[in-house]
């Protein structure tokens, strides 16, 4: 099936399809195993291949249309049972065979009338996958799978092996179901020209393993160069993001988005104690707590005529000497009100320097003292005790998430425990509150109380708008939500 897209450079709208894109290679998920065919990943009563008795099919259509990806596979499979090949060796074999016995290495997908993705087009991050223990634990493994599973194969050497992962593991989108569910993955050529942003103008669905790219802004015209999806769950924190992007996809998000200095002001704050007011109030509550680190900076001294001169500039060069003062001049004025500092982290040894804006934990206590917290709108002034139960709510909502996210189980109970208590205390954009919120929601989808969840969901409506969330979310919700 050839890829479909817009045509020309015209005006798109919000909602319009730009792109829709079958795989060059995916895996149905192994926990759905029995439960959705492998070739149209609907979910329904399914048929096992007759002969590597792993492998579903809806019917004979899927059956058949599987049979030129799966033949190669069935024998495999058959040979290696009772293990389980893991989802990530499964799909890299995929992509081994397709590129060795088929058209892997010249198939070509367009994204418009002239432009089109290659497989050997997409980054594989060699040098920053070598760098990466976890990655390289994981490959390691892998290849000993690929082996033993792919012995009427010959394999790629190791660093062409190697190339094939890092494609796969950088290039990968993860596949939903219509419930926002992970069930399997694929590697999509013409989407992966489309980079990241945390404020992105487009958003991925899916239908099936079938890709669609759906602008979500309206746009004078169609630039493939300035499309952008979210690579990553959006309702966390600036360091969160730019963290989790780095140790996913090698790269310190640098968007708008999360270099908001307006959108930082949410991320931790309090609510103001004047019910009239709805302006965020910042409290420092955790030590060394970092709200998003900036780029880095490289120092370079030249002597001239015995004077030693220092430039600044960025990782792409940009003189950084002017934008260096502003920006500590505006954080030393952030720093009489409570909200950031700006920490230079040190140079490394190449002489780069890093900057993290911190919540300025260390004076809090001075500000307490001495001029106390105040609201910037109304001048409401915040007691110690009001600080204290802040700090407290704070320190209480972060336990209970973290144990929640480390068990994958959202407790209706505990939820609604942290919202009693966040209530009033947290400002209704505090990132806690709001996955405190989404947690709750999704803990009564699961128990399919549908009234409640609608409840939690309608709250959740002004999380999920800037500057926490993505507007389309919304409707992913309340979908939810319809029994």
């Amino acid at each position: 099936m050839k890829n479909k897209f817009k045509i020309g450079n015209t005006a798109v709208k919000a909602g319009d399809l730009i792109l829709t894109e079958e795989p060059f290679a995916y895996v149905l998920s192994s926990k759905e195993n029995g439960n959705r065919c492998d070739n149209c990943l609907k979910q329904c009563k399914v048929l096992k291949c007759s002969v590597c008795q792993f492998v579903h099919y809806c019917g004979r259509t899927c059956q058949r249309d599987a049979w030129n990806d799966h033949k190669w596979e069935c024998s495999n499979l058959k040979r290696v049972a009772p293990k389980v090949v893991p989802d990530a060796a499964r799909m890299l074999a995929k992509i081994i065979h397709r590129i060795q016995r088929g058209d892997g290495g010249t198939v070509k997908a367009f994204y418009n009338d002239t432009s089109f993705r290659m497989w050997k087009d997409l980054m594989s991050h060699y040098t920053d996958l070598k760098a990466d223990k976890k990655r390289m634990d994981h490959f390691t493994s892998l290849c000993v799978v690929l082996f033993e599973f792919l012995k009427d194969i010959s394999m790629p050497n190791t660093v062409e092996l190697m190339g094939l992962y890092g494609r796969m593991v950088i290039n990968s989108f993860t596949i939903l179901d219509i419930d926002m569910n992970s069930i399997g993955t694929g590697v999509y050529l013409a989407s992966s020209i489309i980079d990241h942003s945390c404020n992105p103008n487009a958003v991925a669905t899916f239908d099936g393993k079938t890709i669609n790219i759906r602008v979500t802004k309206d746009m004078p015209c169609l630039d493939w160069k300035k499309i952008r999806i979210s690579y990553i769950d959006m309702m966390k924190t600036p360091i969160e993001r730019q963290t989790e992007l780095q140790q996913n996809y090698y790269f310190l998000c640098m968007c708008d988005r999360c270099m908001d200095e307006n959108h930082l002001k949410y991320v931790h704050s309090a609510k103001c104690l004047n019910s009239k007011c709805n302006n965020p109030v910042n409290i420092p509550w955790k030590e060394n707590l970092v709200l998003v680190k900036k780029p880095e900076r490289k120092i370079e001294k030249t002597i001239e005529n015995g004077i030693c001169d220092e430039k600044a500039t960025t990782i792409n060069g940009e003189n950084t000497n002017d934008i260096a003062k502003d920006s500590v001049q505006k954080c030393e004025i952030n720093n009489d009100i409570g909200l950031e500092k700006v920490e230079n982290v040190g140079a490394n040894k190449n002489g780069e320097y890093g900057e993290k804006i911190t919540n300025g934990i260390d004076k809090m206590e001075n500000k307490v003292q001495d001029k106390g917290i105040c609201c910037e709108e109304c001048n409401t002034e915040y007691t110690e005790k009001h600080v204290e139960v802040f700090v407290k709510t704070m320190e209480f909502s972060e336990l209970h998430l973290q144990n929640m996210k480390e068990t994958s189980v959202a407790y209706v109970d505990i939820c609604k425990y942290c919202l009693e208590r966040q209530e009033g205390v947290l400002h209704p954009l505090n990132v806690m509150y709001a996955q405190t919120l989404d947690n709750a929601f999704d803990a009564l989808i699961q128990v399919q109380l549908w009234e409640t969840a609608r409840g939690y969901a309608e709250k959740l409506i002004p999380c999920f708008r800037e500057p926490v969330g993505q507007r389309r979310c919304v409707l992913l919700h309340y979908c939810k939500v319809i029994p």
